[in-house]
């Protein structure tokens, strides 16, 4: 029973908050340090340079449900509560601006990405445009590779890892295959996981070269893969609108 219910909870927040998770707030935490930490397991309010603002810990602008003043303090277990409370809002603020499907490791990286930069960076920037444009992986890896945009060399070597681990976790295999509808898979391996593993590997290659030859024995026409193409290749007019999906998933029906 406890944990069913302890089932229940986890569905019902990602539910609400769908950009966020337990895996989200660890890896987050990990990238963001606690400040002014006074000892006795203790940490005391602080300002940024320029900011009238008083924060605490990970940058919390309130704790135990009341905005900050300069003589308070937390523990660490306070601060990790707040911390929890506050990338779960803030994932509130990203879900308005990302309209395609996710899998958890995308969120947790596009989470981590837009935490770092702020939601007002975020919102405008050319990662998230190509990312709702279903830009191809090499453009992603272009655009958030520490390597080529240099902005965020300035953040140092621990911005320069956070990208790098961000862009990882992006393309790393996830067991969850995002789909907007009901998907039945007719294999015993669902082939939605080539989109979700490919990396251009010289196994993964032969794979595909395998299988171009077992179709090209049973189908010589082509027609089938032709098919393929054109149901693979047209953009949905959706763009990540689960209503609009759905319509696009009777229409095709309609015409088959």
């Amino acid at each position: 029973m406890v944990i069913l219910k302890s089932a229940i909870t986890v569905l019902l927040s990602s539910l609400k908050y769908p950009f966020f998770s337990e895996k989200a707030f660890n890896f987050i935490k990990k990238y963001t340090p606690a400040r002014t930490y006074v000892g006795l397991d203790r940490y005391a309010s602080y300002q940024d340079f320029g900011e009238k603002t008083w924060k605490i810990g990970y940058g919390s602008e309130k704790i135990n449900g009341h905005y900050l003043n300069s003589r308070d303090k937390a523990t660490q277990e306070e601060i990790d509560k707040q911390f929890y409370e506050d990338l779960k809002e803030f994932s509130l603020k990203l879900n308005d601006y990302v309209y395609v499907n996710l899998n958890t490791n995308r969120k947790v990286a596009l989470l981590s990405f837009a935490h770092s930069i702020g939601i007002q960076s975020f919102k405008t920037c050319r990662l998230l445009e190509l990312i709702n444009n279903y830009a191809s992986k090499l453009k992603i890896i272009k655009e958030w590779s520490p390597f080529i945009n240099t902005y965020w060399m300035s953040g140092g070597e621990s911005m320069v890892e956070r990208r790098r681990v961000e862009l990882n976790l992006y393309f790393a295999a996830d067991k969850e295959i995002p789909t907007f509808y009901k998907h039945t898979c007719h294999t015993k391996a669902c082939l939605l996981n080539l989109v979700e593993t490919y990396n251009g590997t010289a196994n993964q290659i032969r794979g595909i070269e395998y299988l171009e030859q077992k179709f090209k024995e049973l189908d010589p026409s082509g027609k089938i893969l032709r098919q393929f193409f054109r149901y693979w290749n047209e953009k949905p007019s959706g763009l990540g609108s689960p209503k609009r999906a759905k319509a696009d998933l009777l229409d095709t029906q309609e015409h088959q």
